[in-house]
C-alpha cells in the first residue's frame, strides 16, 4: 500500500518549462490539475488513493505556480498555450495512451478546455467544483462588469495587471487564510464594503477567519505559503486575465459533445455551484455530456479534496472501478 511518504518530486522540462511534478504509484496515468491558489500538494491524498487503485498518479505545478516556471507574458496564459502544456505532460508520461484526467477549480476549467481540444488524450474525466456552463454570447469579463457594475468582484479586480498580485505578495498568509475556509468558518466583519468606490483590495473584503478549519493544518498552510513565496501570485492570476481571449478561441467548440465518461463532484455548499442540486447541474451539463455522473457532498465547500478527502476518495475510487 502506498502512503503520502511515497510521493516523489521530479523536475522534467515540459513544453519548454522547468516543471515540478509529484508522482506516486505504477500503472496507467491519472493526471491531476490543481486550481488557484493551490499547487500539486492539494492532490496528495487523492494521488495516494489512486496509486492504491493501480494508477500512476501525476500532479504538476501548473505554469506560474509553485516550482514550475512562469510564462513570459500575461497573454501566454491562454487556453492554447496551457492545453499545449497539458498535451506535452500526457505525451511525456503516457505516450500513445489516453489518461484519466482530474481537475479542480482553475484546474477544472483547464480540463474542460483540454478535453474539448484534445478528446483523444482523455479516457475519463473527473471535474471538481466548476461545472461546464453554457457558453455566453458575450465575453465573460464584459458580462461580469455589466452585472456587478460598481460592486467589487474578485475576477474583475484581477484584470488590472500588477494590482492583485501586489496585494497578495505582500500578505500571502492573509489571502490564503481568508480563502482556505469551510462554509461555516466564523469570520470577523470585513474591513471594506462591497463598493469599489471604497478602494482597497480583496483581503479586507473577505473577513479574517476567527478560527482555522480543522482540515487546514499548520503543515498544509506552511506548504502553500512557501509555494507562493517562491512563485508569487502573478502567474496564477494571469489565467483569469485570459478569460475573454479563451472565450473567443473556444467559440468553435461551444456546442461540442464530451464523449468520454465524466464524473462531476462538488461540495453542496460550494458557492461556485450557486445552490444547484443534481437536477439543475444535469440540466446545465447533460446536453453536452451524455455520460455524466454527479456527486454532491453535503455541507462541504469549495476545497473538497482537503475538507472531505475520505468522501472524495471513495467517490473517485468507485468511478475508477465502474469504468474499468
Amino acid at each position: 500500500m502506498y502512503s503520502l511518504e511515497d510521493i516523489t518530486l521530479e523536475h522534467p522540462r515540459i513544453s519548454g518549462l522547468q516543471t515540478r511534478v509529484a508522482r506516486v504509484g505504477s500503472g496507467p496515468i491519472a493526471l491531476f490539475i490543481h486550481g488557484w491558489p493551490e499547487c500539486w500538494y492539494s492532490w496528495r491524498r487523492q494521488m495516494v488513493a489512486l496509486a492504491n487503485a493501480g494508477y500512476t498518479a501525476i500532479a504538476p505545478d501548473m505554469p506560474g505556480f509553485g516550482e514550475t516556471q512562469a510564462l513570459p507574458s500575461i497573454e501566454d496564459y491562454n487556453v492554447t498555450r496551457i492545453a499545449g502544456f497539458m498535451q506535452e505532460l500526457v505525451d511525456h508520461y503516457s505516450p500513445g495512451t489516453p489518461v484519466l484526467l482530474i481537475g479542480h477549480d482553475w484546474g477544472a476549467i483547464n480540463c474542460w478546455q483540454f478535453v474539448q481540444l484534445h478528446p483523444e488524450r482523455v479516457q475519463r474525466l473527473v471535474i471538481m467544483s466548476v461545472p461546464l456552463r453554457p457558453v455566453a454570447d458575450v465575453p465573460p469579463i464584459e458580462f461580469l462588469r455589466g452585472y456587478f457594475k460598481e460592486q467589487f468582484f474578485y475576477q474583475i479586480y484581477f484584470q488590472e495587471p500588477g494590482v492583485a498580485e501586489a496585494e497578495f505578495d505582500e500578505d500571502p498568509e492573509g489571502i490564503l487564510r481568508a480563502l482556505y475556509c469551510s462554509p461555516d468558518t466564523p469570520r470577523h466583519p470585513p474591513l471594506l464594503g462591497k463598493s469599489t468606490s471604497e478602494g482597497g483590495g480583496w483581503i479586507g473584503r473577505l473577513g479574517v477567519p476567527k478560527e482555522q478549519p480543522k482540515w487546514l493544518t499548520d503543515e498544509m498552510l506552511d506548504y502553500y505559503i512557501a509555494a507562493y513565496l517562491h512563485s508569487g501570485f502573478a502567474g496564477g492570476i494571469n489565467y483569469y486575465r485570459n478569460f475573454d481571449e479563451n472565450w473567443r478561441r473556444l467559440l468553435p467548440w461551444r456546442n461540442s459533445t464530451i464523449k468520454c465518461p465524466v464524473l462531476f463532484i462538488a461540495g453542496a455548499a460550494d458557492s461556485v455551484i450557486q445552490g444547484a442540486d443534481e437536477s439543475a447541474l444535469r440540466g446545465m451539463m447533460g446536453r453536452r455530456i451524455p455520460n455524466l455522473q454527479i456527486e454532491l457532498l453535503p455541507k462541504i465547500g469549495h476545497w473538497l479534496q482537503n475538507e472531505a478527502p475520505e468522501a472524495v476518495n471513495e467517490v473517485l475510487s468507485s468511478f475508477v472501478v465502474q469504468q474499468a
